[in-house]
This record gives structure tokens, C-alpha cells and sequence, in this order.
């Protein structure tokens, strides 16, 4: 794994969204020359066919994000299951006790009320779940499910971790069917009127902790991440002409597309994980975000352009002061 390491300055790590989508930096890596091209989002049309189909992921953020009372543990809602019972994740665990009653900051316009909520039992890898008296609402209660990384720097820079302009861009445009836990990065940059000038079709994988959790050993032995769900509905099949280049939009349509067997539509999990070396049988070309070193995101990355190639562009990205992870710029990997 230390051959997917690489040291990224802190004031690299972008705090904020771009103030417009399609303005942020896009460093486009052509694979056949090897060469590194710095423009902005909304150039992408320089370097994209209109015979291309851009495939994106329509996954809806779940506003999941939940604090305890006293701001000692936050809560992540990862699956419902039960319309009474949430699988989550807490932080840190220290404070969380099987059987024990524990009183959520449910937010609200004019600030915060509580909500009550029995940890019912603990699951293995730091998973608990919660048991409500009536069916929680997150959509109304919740708040944006921010990386963590984000809330700890606005923290120490005297900050709210989670502020209004969250609400909005910690999703994309074009976002329908709710059940991701973090948000597919690659979209966020597509405003509505740049992502009107080209032909498009989605899919749709719900993310979750498998996503951006850091690799185990059982995962790099087993080769399998944790299962995520994916819809496809006849779109895809609809808008693909044979022979037509597939523009991935994230790593998660990626891991979609190299995970079913044809087009049409159909339902299912996948716990793909794709590092080099890697065959790409629908991916054409992917447009992604910066990723975290060692992370599963890197390591596909790595395996569509190649190690050498595409740690010489994050090479130069820190050189060219790019802004990285999630609320960061994007590359288009030709």
C-alpha cells in the first residue's frame, strides 16, 4: 500500500465548495501522450465529444448527520431497518452503551431540540443500532453528512462545522432517488446548464460506508469492499449506441459499470473493488475528484490511468495548488 501513499499539504484540503460548480480547476490527463492539460470545469467541452455518453449518479444525500446532546459522539445513519431502527456508525464509541438511552440535536430552522433514541445493540466494526419511538424523519432532522476531515479543520479554524451552504452543495443538481451517506464528488462541479450540453443517462449507487471507510487487510486479501446498492433503469440501455465512449461520472458509476453484465435494466449490490492491474471492459473515460492516499478511490484511479501516470498528475496538482477530496477540484482522465 505505501506505493499509494503520497504527502498533501493541509491548505490543499478544500474546506469549501467552489462558489460556482463549474468553475473550479480540471486538470485533464490524456493517457495515449502523457500529458497534463489545467483549465476550468466548465472547459469541458473542449475535450469531450458530443458523441460521448456522460453516465452520472443520481443517488440522493440522506441528510444523516447527527450530533448527541452534549457534542460528545456524532451519529452517521447508514441503513434503515426497520421503519423504527437505524443502523449508524458513532463517534467516538467510548460514550455509547448497549441499552442506553441517548438524545439526538434534531435540527430545526430556529436551532436545535432533542430527540430520543435506545442504543439497542452494538455491531461488529463500530456499527450500533438505534431504536426509535416513532419513524425519525432525517430529511427534516438530520443534517449534511460532511467528511469528517471537513468538521475537524472548520473546527479548529473557529468555524461551524456544518453551515447553510452545505445544505445546497453537498448535492448534485441533478440528485433523485435519496439513499447515499456521502455525496458522489465527481458531480457536484455539473451545473445544470453545463451538464445541458451533453448527451447523458444515470444510474444509481447508494453510498455508503464502503466508500470512503479506510481499507482493511481483509479487504486487500478478499478483494471486496462493502456491498453498496445499484439501480439501473432502462435509460442507460436507451441513450448507449454500440461503440459510443462511456464518460464515468465518479468512481462509484465506475464501479457499476465494470460490475454488470450488460445494460439492461436490473438491481443489485456490488462490493467491487478495483485496483491495478484492472481490465476496464465499459469505462471510456472518468472524470473524479483528488482522492485520499491508500484510499479505495485512489487505488481505482491508479488502475484507469495507471500508478506512474496518474501520481506524476498528483504530483503536479500540488504544484499547481489544486484543492483536493471532496469539496476540491476535478481531473478528466482521457
Amino acid at each position: 500500500m505505501e506505493e499509494y501513499s503520497f504527502s498533501l499539504p493541509k491548505e490543499l484540503i478544500a474546506l469549501d465548495p467552489t462558489p460556482q460548480r463549474d468553475h473550479c480547476k480540471l486538470m485533464v490527463v490524456d493517457r495515449k501522450t502523457g500529458r497534463f492539460y489545467h483549465c476550468q470545469f466548465a472547459d469541458l467541452p473542449q475535450f469531450l465529444s458530443k458523441e460521448d455518453l456522460l453516465v452520472l449518479n443520481n443517488s440522493k444525500v440522506l441528510p444523516a448527520f447527527f450530533k448527541s446532546m452534549d457534542e460528545k459522539t456524532t451519529f452517521l445513519f447508514v441503513e434503515a431497518l426497520t421503519p423504527y431502527q437505524w443502523k449508524v456508525m458513532a463517534s467516538p464509541s467510548k460514550h455509547v452503551k448497549s441499552d442506553s438511552i441517548v438524545w439526538l440535536k434534531k435540527s430545526q430552522k430556529d436551532g436545535y431540540c432533542e430527540l430520543e433514541a435506545k442504543i439497542v445493540s452494538k455491531l461488529s466494526d463500530g456499527y450500533y443500532i438505534l431504536e426509535f419511538d416513532k419513524e425519525p424523519n432525517l430529511e427534516s432532522l438530520g443534517l449534511p453528512p460532511l467528511p469528517p476531515y471537513i468538521r475537524k479543520l472548520r473546527r479548529k479554524n473557529n468555524r461551524p462545522e456544518i453551515d447553510q451552504q452545505d445544505m445546497e452543495y453537498y448535492q448534485t443538481v441533478f440528485a433523485q432517488r435519496p439513499g447515499s451517506i456521502a455525496a458522489p464528488t465527481a458531480g457536484l462541479h455539473f451545473s445544470k446548464g453545463l451538464l445541458s450540453k451533453f448527451k447523458t443517462a444515470f444510474i444509481t449507487l447508494h453510498i455508503g460506508p464502503g466508500t470512503f471507510r479506510p481499507l482493511t487487510p481483509k479487504q486487500l486479501k478478499t478483494a471486496k469492499l462493502e456491498p453498496e446498492y445499484f439501480i439501473i433503469d432502462a435509460n442507460l440501455k436507451k441513450m448507449y449506441k454500440e461503440g459510443q465512449r462511456i464518460v464515468a461520472i465518479g468512481t462509484t458509476v465506475v464501479r457499476v459499470l465494470e460490475t454488470i453484465k450488460n445494460l439492461e435494466p436490473q438491481e443489485g449490490w456490488t462490493d467491487l473493488f478495483i485496483f491495478p492491474p484492472f481490465q476496464f471492459q465499459r469505462t471510456g473515460a472518468l472524470i473524479t475528484n483528488f482522492h485520499l492516499p491508500k484510499s479505495s478511490l485512489f487505488l481505482l484511479t491508479c488502475a484507469f490511468a495507471g500508478t506512474d501516470l496518474l501520481k506524476a498528475a498528483y504530483e503536479e496538482a500540488i504544484k499547481k495548488g489544486y484543492r483536493f477530496y471532496s469539496y476540491g477540484d476535478a481531473m478528466l482522465i482521457l
